[in-house]
């Protein structure tokens, strides 16, 4: 259901907004339709942000693909993009400021958040950014609204260097270091990260530079030899070795200090 129009923000902006955009829209498994929806409203306290960029996550293609969520869904929840529209109260951002959006955020202090359980907490499954139907990201439309907790703690600003497409790194970026954190990876160290998909790539990356030494494995040869061309020390194929036995060879048989 609609908000109501007197829910909009009073700005400059507000005024000229499309009253419809684009949006890549699910409708089934395996179907994604491009359709004209309904800008989004925003309320006291929300931000609407115009998309600059949204990369495309693993679970949204696996949402598409095998029906997990009833439609219809607006996916993409790696967002960036400029800030098209304030609601009231808003005091932190300004039409224009270039940011990246998170779709949930913990609350910081509940008993999850003091142990560093950040998913279990409640505030963090409560999904805050969306472009319509039911909040689910909302990145592959043109616009989205960003609920006030997001507003207040899961909003970026994004430096004047990086780019709208670098920028929606930040989100998966932040989970594979919390991977890289928790192995409490040192420099000097040997680390193996399995597969070199995207999540792998990253994994690999930050793994370097807390100073360790990684070897890879993954049984496609592309993704190796991107793997070793952005600085892994060796890569396998894990299908054609064992991937133990050469870690050991590469190591004056000590092994690994962490896999990921």
């Amino acid at each position: 259901m609609s908000m109501a129009p007197n829910l909009i923000a009073a700005s400059e902006n507000s005024a000229t907004l499309p009253r419809k955009m684009r949006a890549g829209v699910y409708r089934g498994p395996g179907r994604v339709a491009t359709e004209y929806v309904p800008v989004p409203e925003i309320a006291d306290g929300e931000v609407l942000i115009q998309v600059a960029a949204c990369g495309i996550c693993g679970t949204d293609l696996k949402k598409i693909q095998h029906g997990f969520i009833a439609p219809p869904q607006i996916f993409g929840h790696e967002v960036a993009g400029a800030v098209a529209a304030i609601g009231r109260g808003v005091h932190r951002w300004k039409e224009g400021d270039r940011v990246v959006s998170f779709h949930h955020v913990p609350c910081g202090a509940c008993f999850y958040c003091d142990r560093g359980l950040f998913s279990q907490c409640p505030a963090y499954k409560k999904v805050g950014l969306t472009a319509g139907f039911e909040p689910n990201g909302g990145g592959f439309a043109e616009y989205v609204r960003a609920m006030p907790w997001i507003v207040e703690r899961g909003m970026i600003e994004i430096p004047a260097d990086v780019s709208f497409e670098e920028a929606t790194f930040v989100e998966p970026v932040n989970t594979c270091l919390k991977a890289v954190e928790k192995a409490r990876v040192e420099a000097g160290e040997t680390v193996v990260v399995i597969g070199q998909g995207p999540v792998g790539m990253l994994l690999m990356l930050l793994a370097r530079r807390a100073g360790a030494r990684v070897f890879t494995t993954d049984p496609m040869a592309e993704r190796r030899a991107v793997s070793e061309r952005l600085g892994a020390a060796a890569t396998f194929d894990p299908l054609a070795c064992s991937v133990a036995e050469e870690v050991r060879k590469h190591t004056a048989g000590r092994g690994a200090d962490a896999v990921l």
